[in-house]
């Protein structure tokens, strides 16, 4: 019986970029080259894991290198104080949408604790009582590193996913956070405070991860970023791609 492919965020944008991509990665399994922002995001999502589960102190330093240090202090002094409770770190999840396995790792649920907050009640001969309520909620949070400010909605597909994996492991979200460490020449934080997660989304969702796997299904594996110049500037298979050189020799 044969295996069935385990979606994830990665492998679905790796299919929508260039489709032979796909086929390098989880069907040869290529050593890829990895490109400089690859390595630094791994880097501060290492060092971040650590400050997060209380493995080492705030005051500590994970990194050497200048480039990452200045990141990891970014995370440090400005990202970890705004978290209250993280009861999800790097979680685990695989989850099952319309009979198609996709599994991921959720950077982080961050629980906040709202109130005491007034609020308007009436009493049973309808007179008005001012009381306080208090309520706890949940906050999915994913840090990412990046060249430059995305727009707004661009993790969008992802973050539905982690969304529901969080869901299935018992941390349904009120909300979702991600939080971009922006690499310019001066690096800084930005938050995007995403609005909620929607019906909408988790059927956009699944029609994705219904497109990507029917197209894995029937062998589809044509070199479909070609022309894309950002397509093949960010794969790391460039060196080994055959339809990339015979693409690049045209052009010569």
């Amino acid at each position: 019986m044969t295996r069935p492919v385990v979606f994830s965020a990665s492998s679905v944008n790796s299919y929508q970029n260039c489709h032979l991509q796909w086929y390098f990665t989880y069907v040869l399994a290529e050593p890829s080259v990895q490109s400089e922002p690859q390595r630094v995001g791994i880097a501060v999502h290492d060092a971040a894991e650590l400050y997060l589960k209380g493995t080492i102190a705030r005051t500590s330093v994970v990194h050497v290198e200048p480039t990452l240090r200045l990141l990891e202090h970014i995370f440090r002094d400005e990202i970890l104080p705004t978290y209250e409770t993280p009861v999800l770190i790097e979680a685990t999840f695989q989850i099952e949408v319309n009979g198609i396995p996709f599994s991921g790792v959720i950077d982080s649920v961050d629980r906040r604790h709202i109130g005491p907050l007034p609020e308007v009640d009436w009493d049973s001969e309808g007179r008005e009582l001012m009381i306080e309520t208090e309520f706890d909620v949940n906050i999915l949070r994913d840090l990412k590193t990046t060249g430059s400010r995305p727009a707004p909605g661009k993790y969008r597909f992802a973050m539905t996913g982690y969304w529901l994996g969080a869901t299935d492991l018992g941390y349904e979200p009120d909300a979702a956070q991600l939080d971009y460490i922006v690499r310019t020449k001066t690096p800084y934080y930005w938050p995007e405070v995403m609005d909620p997660i929607t019906d909408d989304d988790i059927s956009i969702f699944a029609a994705t991860l219904e497109s990507v796997a029917g197209g894995v299904a029937r062998a589809d594996y044509e070199p479909t970023g070609l022309g894309s110049s950002w397509a093949c500037k960010s794969c790391g298979y460039r060196d080994i791609c055959g339809p990339y050189q015979r693409y690049t020799e045209r052009l010569l």
